[in-house]
């Protein structure tokens, strides 16, 4: 029977992670910032003028990729129930989606 990691040993691996390094060095919020960047490599999603929202956006490395491929012809919404540090060219509601007072905030940012 395989043992699950202690919340010590996960931490340690985090520490420890490559990307969690690389993302710090070049101002990503997380790692996870060059995830998008692979599938948008493989798959090419992402281009200048695009709208893209971004639902579950914090801590926000998505919005920070999204933001910089789509350049200022395009739009970047975010939505996440946590709070999140502004990103330039991001626009940001902080809340629940399913909650009517929310989506009404965020459907007027999409316009």
């Amino acid at each position: 029977m395989k043992r699950s990691k202690t919340s010590k040993a996960w931490m340690q691996e985090h520490v420890n992670d490559a990307y969690v390094h690389r993302a710090k060095a070049e101002g990503y919020r997380s790692r996870a910032a060059f995830k998008l960047m692979e599938i948008d490599a493989r798959d090419r999603l992402l281009r200048a003028g695009l709208v893209v929202v971004d639902l579950g956006a914090a801590p926000g490395s998505w919005s920070q990729v999204v933001a910089a491929r789509v350049g200022t012809q395009g739009r970047v919404l975010a939505l996440d129930l946590l709070d999140m540090a502004p990103i330039p060219g991001v626009n940001f509601v902080q809340g629940d989606f399913q909650d009517e007072a929310v989506l009404a905030a965020f459907e007027e940012k999409l316009g």
